[in-house]
């Protein structure tokens, strides 16, 4: 199996991201805009988040924070967002536009190769263009974070990018922590992505091509199936893996000692 990363979804998952985001800001109302939600963040704060996230990318300010730890990167977050939040609609979809474009522009003119080269990062040693893929990825689930406090539905549709990221991250860092005999198998739902494989003993994870037949791994197995947007947002911490095997969303088959030190350890931002 390899690790699959190819920059050219990658770029397409940035443009179209920001694409669908303002897409569905454009069609709030004022009062909307002041709706909290997330605790502490209206709808405008994560307007706000995506740019200055953006900004700092695009200047590089904020490689110092992902490469050291979450806490100190959501600390920095909530600093930037709340200097930037209040300024008027008007101007943060016009901040949204012109910092996603050039954002697209630093990640296509970023060298393939480069994307393919191992480096630490916050979800463990992994390829270097995770700090692009991080983007569409984030971009998504703050999406559906102002739908579902906005009383709307998850969004269903072209979850590759952003699913592939998490599963991805999981290799790097849950997968490395476990190392124990055994492997897990993931089947996401709903997404066009090949079975997502690891054998938690060598740490070697991927998508599994249809006639791979190098795992499971000697030892004991886990296999889940659970419907991608669902995946994403437990990942995420928004609701618990637990709750959607609860309502019958994820299916966990197999070794119950693997799958539920797996999913205990799986946390993605």
């Amino acid at each position: 199996m390899e690790l699959a990363i190819a920059k050219a979804e990658i770029v397409r998952g940035i443009r179209m991201e920001r694409v669908r985001t303002l897409a569905l800001l454009r069609t709030l109302d004022a009062s909307q805009w002041e709706t909290e939600v997330l605790p502490r963040w209206r709808v405008r704060e994560v307007a706000a988040h995506l740019i200055t996230t953006d900004k700092a990318s695009v200047t590089g300010s904020i490689f110092p924070k992902v490469w050291s730890s979450s806490d100190k990167l959501e600390a920095w977050n909530d600093k930037v967002v709340g200097s930037y939040a209040d300024r008027p609609v008007t101007e943060l979809l016009l901040a949204l536009d012109r910092w996603g474009r050039r954002l697209l522009g630093v990640a296509k003119a970023a060298p393939a190769a480069a994307f393919k080269v191992r480096v630490p990062t916050m979800w463990g040693k992994g390829p270097a263009g995770m700090f692009a893929w991080s983007r569409p990825f984030d971009e998504w689930v703050h999406r559906q974070d102002i739908r579902l406090g906005l009383g709307m539905a998850l969004e269903t549709a072209d979850l590759a990018v952003p699913a592939g990221f998490v599963l991805t991250a999981a290799g790097t860092s849950v997968v490395q922590q476990l190392r124990r005999a055994g492997s897990i198998t993931i089947d996401l739902t709903g997404v066009p992505l090949q079975s997502w494989a690891a054998d938690l003993h060598s740490g070697e994870f991927g998508f599994r091509a249809s006639d791979d037949a190098s795992l499971p791994a000697p030892g004991p197995t886990a296999g889940l199936k659970i419907p991608a947007p669902e995946f994403v947002m437990a990942a995420t911490g928004r609701g618990t893996f637990a709750e959607l095997e609860e309502n019958g969303t994820l299916i966990v088959e197999g070794d119950r000692e693997i799958a539920d030190g797996f999913l205990g350890k799986l946390r993605v931002v």
